[in-house]
């Protein structure tokens, strides 16, 4: 009796280890998958470095017929945002808009700083399609209060990448 009940558990062992082991690693890979969002790491005037979230809804590069634009919109718990929006993005050199309503840099909660050299500012895209976007940054904001504006200027530099929500391919 012993000898028959040794000899089923047997079969029934390796059985039952491989179900575990295939239901214990069915999930193994769904780290790998992106829902969409991604990250500014930036520098200001060279130095003081700045990481900023873009969640997967403030990003839109839903390039249609009659839309012609990308924005992307980064920002922390400190309160510092940078939205950025470009016409007719292509690959390498882009200039950004420079409409304070598109454009704009805040730090903390302060007032939002304007792009003030469009000539020297740009946005360096090396890779953008249904998958992922990516850029280098360059921008020069100038604090401005109604018609005035003071003279510091804030160079913020570095990298942007941004994966598009599978949802939206």
């Amino acid at each position: 009796m012993r000898i028959c009940y040794f000899i089923s558990m047997r079969f029934h062992f390796p059985i039952v280890v491989v179900c575990f082991w295939l239901f214990a690693c069915s999930d193994i890979n769904s780290g790998w998958t992106v829902d969409g969002g991604g990250y500014m790491n930036l520098q200001l005037n060279g130095s003081e470095k700045l990481k900023l979230d873009i969640s997967p809804d403030d990003g839109d590069v839903d390039l249609r017929v009659n839309k012609h634009f990308v924005l992307f919109l980064g920002k922390n718990d400190q309160g510092d945002r940078l939205q950025l929006m470009v016409y007719k993005p292509v690959l390498g050199l882009n200039t950004p808009q420079t409409n304070p309503n598109y454009t704009y840099l805040v730090l903390g909660n302060s007032v939002p700083a304007h792009i003030i050299d469009a000539d020297s500012s740009y946005v360096k895209f090396d890779r953008k399609d249904s998958i992922l976007w990516s850029a280098d940054i360059r921008l020069i904001f100038n604090h401005c209060y109604g018609d005035d504006c003071d003279s510091t200027r804030t160079v913020v530099s570095g990298r942007m990448q941004y994966w598009v929500d599978p949802d939206d391919r």
